[in-house]
């Protein structure tokens, strides 16, 4: 298991990589609540290869200017210092940047923890860039390939034909170089009842992490959403309760969240660093990354860092003494220069 751990006045929060997923362990009489921000989404660019009508990045939402590896440094060191501890570097398509290997880098040098998402199609996936180990979080539709296509829009706004096939062969790349790889799938009406194929699929291919979610309303979304993207909540769970019995040995996640209300923190591609509300908004500013303080973030009227900390914190733990954290790590709180640590 590799881990990294943040200190907290009632206990610790605990970042578990193979899992993605952030833990609380308490060990006293106190609501765990962060004060701190955990994690953040990093919209590295707005650009992107595909047309997607339920995409909640949204190109034409976005900042056209990008910042360069040097100042996505300066961020990362920044937020980190605040207590950051994960980062998501989306868009937009990530990988349409050719410096995307060195954004990672550099923000593992800062000690934060790294997710890509992608839509696992442009060039820049070919194996002669040198990304470092790191988690991949793929977007797949459907197991059908029509269905896909379809979903996953050019952006003439035809159907990217072969994209299935390129996808799921850059998912099996990924899975064969050693990376952690979790395949994410938004439902709607155009995939609602075909989820049982993908299950398949993903089994085929290896999968073993898959997050299933309704869509956000937000970005290009929000055009025609009662008729694109709502779908019965039930319906959907019911699905997720078959494809756990049918496919044990895939971890499935289900998340039914459509509205955002100001705990998601993202850094737009231009720096500044923005929430998401899904009320017709959108994407909030919040000021720029480097200039804004974490008291200033804390006390922000439009971010809820209350809701934050309970959005990704996954399970709550009583303190247990025994735990090889505790030996290995003081009361002190962690610095960048020795954040990891594997047991």
């Amino acid at each position: 298991m590799i881990a990294c751990v943040r200190n907290e006045p009632w206990g610790r929060i605990a970042y578990d990589h193979n899992a993605d997923e952030f833990e609380a362990h308490v060990r006293v009489q106190r609501s765990p609540v962060t004060s701190r921000p955990l994690s953040a989404g990093c919209l590295v660019t707005g650009r992107c290869n595909l047309g997607c009508a339920f995409c909640y990045g949204n190109e034409e939402g976005l900042p056209n200017t990008e910042v360069d590896v040097s100042a996505w440094g300066r961020i990362f060191q920044h937020m980190r210092s605040w207590g950051l501890m994960r980062v998501d570097l989306s868009g937009g398509e990530p990988t349409l940047r050719r410096d995307l290997p060195d954004i990672a880098v550099s923000a593992i040098a800062e000690g934060l923890q790294v997710v890509i998402s992608t839509n696992g199609l442009t060039p820049a996936n070919r194996e002669g860039l040198a990304f470092p180990r790191l988690r991949w979080h793929v977007s797949i539709d459907s197991g059908e390939a029509e269905i896909h296509e379809r979903s996953r829009l050019l952006r003439c706004l035809t159907p990217s034909n072969s994209s299935f096939e390129r996808t799921s062969a850059f998912i099996a790349r990924r899975l064969d170089a050693g990376d952690a790889v979790r395949v994410l799938t938004c439902i709607g009406q155009h995939n609602k009842d075909a989820l049982f194929a993908l299950g398949e699929h993903l089994a085929l291919l290896g999968v073993r992490d898959w997050n299933i979610s309704r869509i956000l309303r937000a970005g290009r979304a929000q055009r025609d959403y009662a008729r694109l993207c709502e779908i019965s909540d039930q319906a959907a769970l019911n699905q997720v309760w078959d494809l756990r019995s049918a496919f044990p040995f895939i971890r499935i996640r289900y998340s039914n969240r459509t509205t955002q209300d100001g705990y998601f923190l993202l850094v737009l591609p231009d720096g500044s660093l923005a929430t998401q509300y899904t009320d017709g908004r959108d994407k909030v500013r919040l000021g720029n990354a480097l200039d804004m303080s974490l008291a200033q973030l804390q006390n922000h009227p439009m971010f809820n860092m209350a809701e934050h900390g309970r959005k990704w914190i996954a399970a709550m733990l009583e303190w247990q003494p025994e735990d090889p954290f505790i030996d290995r790590w003081t009361a002190g709180e962690a610095t960048s220069a020795s954040p990891m640590l594997a047991s």
